[in-house]
């Protein structure tokens, strides 16, 4: 395709109208003028005797004047012309997320004004999506557990793939619901030793910090050698919530301990911070702007080309009506100095 196109056709629009005007606008004033030297006397006689400026002189530099603001909208429509090869590369990093699948992402302090959805869970899908829009040229993998993890989704560009099986997860996914970080940890040390590019490689880890089981300490040194950084995401409260019973046909709403009480569920920190502090990373609790924060965090680390792939590109040719438009500018203070030699 070799043909004319413009880039930003609302300013051939615009000088649609206005065009019509402002030669409407000249032609009234030359009209007038015109009038009150005839009212005045012979218009030949004036010019020959007095600085009046000579009518098509004067013409000329309104006709320069408007022709430079036409060709000025002209250029900022992008005039596009002929083609050139082009080459797109896409960079990013490996982003491996760990999602927690136990039974207390059940819990329904995880709604609020600005968030949708009421469980943790909800707040945990929507929080990890919002990280994502911010950095839409992570390869992305999918990691969930609660005592036990495992790899769901391999590393991948296509992010609509990976909404989608981030969409289905579910706590009823995984037979242990109990939450051990370690294991997750550890899957996601084990992930990266075997795909992903060294130097390159982050862990997005959401979850309620409820871990009772297991030693971090292993995983996040494994993690800390091999340079890669845990950026922890916290949902939940620090005053807790119920955990609803594994069933909705179970004879009670709540779940309830060995003892028969009500379990609550609080959001636990702790190990949240220890992993993000000793592999170099972030930890927020989730709120309105955690996404942009830690997309920002994510952005200041270095990345590599993911992709790259040849194309046709359109070649602006907006330089050359605003060449114009400053040649029409730079005649018409001629124009001026030729109309007063001409007294």
């Amino acid at each position: 395709m070799t043909d004319l196109s413009f880039g930003v056709p609302i300013f051939l629009a615009l000088l649609a109208l206005l065009l019509p005007v402002a030669v409407w606008g000249i032609i009234r004033e030359q009209r007038r003028r015109r009038a009150e030297l005839a009212a005045f006397g012979d218009e030949a006689l004036l010019q020959s005797s007095s600085a009046l400026p000579v009518g098509r002189l004067r013409l000329v530099g309104r006709g320069l004047r408007v022709g430079a603001v036409a060709l000025g909208l002209v250029g900022l429509a992008r005039p596009e012309l002929g083609e050139r090869p082009s080459s797109l590369a896409r960079t990013g990093r490996d982003l491996l997320v760990l999602l927690d699948l136990s039974r207390s992402m059940n819990a329904g302090d995880g709604g609020s004004a600005r968030s949708p959805g009421n469980t943790r869970l909800d707040l945990a899908k929507h929080a990890i999506m919002s990280v994502l829009a911010t950095s839409p040229g992570h390869r992305v993998a999918l990691v969930v557990f609660g005592g036990s993890a495992f790899l769901q989704l391999p590393l991948t560009d296509d992010h609509a793939a990976f909404q989608r099986f981030l969409e289905a997860a579910s706590t009823d996914d995984l037979g242990d619901p109990a939450t051990d970080l370690s294991n997750a940890l550890a899957a996601a040390a084990t992930t990266f030793e075997h795909d992903g590019e060294r130097g390159y490689q982050t862990v997005l880890l959401v979850s309620d910090g409820e871990s009772g089981e297991g030693d971090v300490g292993p995983a996040l040194t494994r993690l800390r050698r091999a340079g890669i950084p845990v950026f922890a995401v916290g949902v939940g409260t620090p005053e807790g919530a119920p955990v609803p019973a594994d069933s909705t046909e179970a004879p009670e709403r709540w779940h309830r301990d060995h003892i028969g009480r009500i379990v609550v569920s609080r959001l636990e920190e702790n190990e949240l911070r220890r992993a993000a502090r000793e592999t170099q990373g972030r930890y927020v609790r989730w709120a309105g702007d955690a996404g942009r924060t830690l997309g920002a965090e994510l952005g200041r680390l270095e990345t590599r080309t993911i992709s790259s792939r040849e194309s046709l590109e359109r070649i602006d040719r907006f330089q050359w009506p605003l060449g114009l438009a400053v040649l029409a500018l730079a005649l018409e203070p001629l124009i001026e100095a030729r109309r007063r030699t001409r007294r």
